[in-house]
């Protein structure tokens, strides 16, 4: 076995990891100044050695001490120039992603000491907490490439991992989490006994298939009570440093017009009467601006805490009912519902609500089984 050299020197780091490392004299520079570096973190002897041969054959020829960044400060570079590109909401979303997820782990972290098993580890743990655990694992390879294109590193370590399949946290039950039309009814009797703006609300939701967010930024020049029809222009969103703005609404599809039931136009003709002052806004505060994106959901604890026996499911959930009964209940086509409940494309719609599609082929079987010819 050939005899190691004596510079390439072997420790452990905090973590109990065996790396190796070394310090090599390159000489005086064009400026007469000593030229000394010091390399560790690998990973092995052979991959220091390397290094190591290579300094000293160049010598300080070319030599140019390398640049340092951490994580947090080319975040900050990023998304300066980022945040102008996108709507204010999603810059404010990929400021939550960054600041709850990666800054963490490596925000104080140098960029060119992370290594491929740290971000292996990163990416498996976020695949056990969320959902959406790719789009972090992505925000942070989007930071490595800027950080190439800036110099500051010279690979991605991100390129090499392998990447979890699919997340171990549970995803959202839908089939579940929505209410029959029986139950529906029941809610909104106790809505209406505890506020009318409330029940306003949460029968808008169920009436038409309106994100929660686009329900509050509702205006009454957004509803024709002529034509029975609903304009979707607009939505609350939270914005930069968190504070609530007014946009443009999720996507293309999203901006839309929503036929209005008679039902749901009774309801919206008596809340435009209970109203002393007619303010621009539907749903709005006592200055007359709109709600806080915490009011519906003020709303909905309260009634639950005054009707302990309702079934408890989330604001969004009006939204997946909506659709749910329309689906079940009805002989609509899936394109129709994709344009109501303003999906960008029908996948989406038949994504969410395939456990009807399933029951449908349960309800096929046992017809034909009763029918039995």
């Amino acid at each position: 076995m050939p005899k190691r050299d004596p510079h390439i020197k072997e420790y452990k780091n905090k973590r109990g990891e065996r790396l190796f490392k070394f310090h090599l004299y390159l000489g005086l520079d064009a400026n007469g100044k000593r030229v000394n570096i010091t390399r560790q973190g690998f990973p092995s002897y052979n991959e220091a050695k390397t290094t190591y041969d290579q300094l000293r054959a160049n010598g300080t020829q070319g030599y140019q001490k390398p640049k340092q960044i951490k994580t947090d400060e080319m975040y900050s570079l990023w998304f300066e120039n980022y945040k102008g590109q996108v709507k204010e909401s999603t810059a404010n979303k990929t400021w939550q992603l960054y600041k709850n997820h990666i800054k963490p782990i490596f925000g104080n972290r140098f960029m060119d000491k992370i290594q491929v098993k740290a971000v292996q580890k990163f990416a498996n743990q976020k695949a056990k907490e969320i959902v959406k655990y790719k789009d972090v694992v992505r925000l942070l390879s989007t930071l490595f490439e800027h950080a190439i294109r800036l110099g500051y590193v010279e690979q991605n370590p991100i390129r090499k991992i392998i990447m979890p399949n699919k997340t171990s946290r549970p995803r959202r039950d839908i089939e579940h989490n929505v209410y029959s039309k029986q139950e529906l009814e029941e809610f909104l009797a106790a809505a209406k006994k505890y506020d009318i703006t409330a029940y306003t609300y949460f029968k808008l939701l169920s009436s038409t298939g309106l994100r929660r967010s686009e329900a509050l930024a509702l205006s009454w020049k957004d509803i024709d009570l002529t034509k029975n029809t609903l304009s979707v222009n607009r939505t609350l969103a939270y914005g930069l440093n968190s504070k609530t703005i007014m946009q443009p609404p999720k996507s293309k599809m999203s901006k839309r017009i929503l036929p209005i039931s008679a039902n749901l136009h009774e309801t919206l003709i008596n809340y435009k009467k209970s109203q002393k002052v007619i303010y621009k806004y539907l749903f709005h505060g006592a200055n007359g601006k709109w709600c806080t994106l915490t009011k519906h959901a003020q709303w909905l604890n309260a009634i639950y805490k005054n009707n302990p026996n309702l079934r408890r499911i989330t604001i969004h959930s009006f939204r997946h009912t909506f659709a749910t009964l329309l689906i079940s209940e009805t002989n609509i086509k899936p394109k129709t519902v994709q344009m109501l409940m303003g999906h960008e494309d029908i996948k989406m719609t038949l994504d969410i609500y395939t456990h009807l599609n399933d029951q449908n082929k349960i309800d096929a079987t046992n017809s034909i089984r009763e029918l039995n010819i």
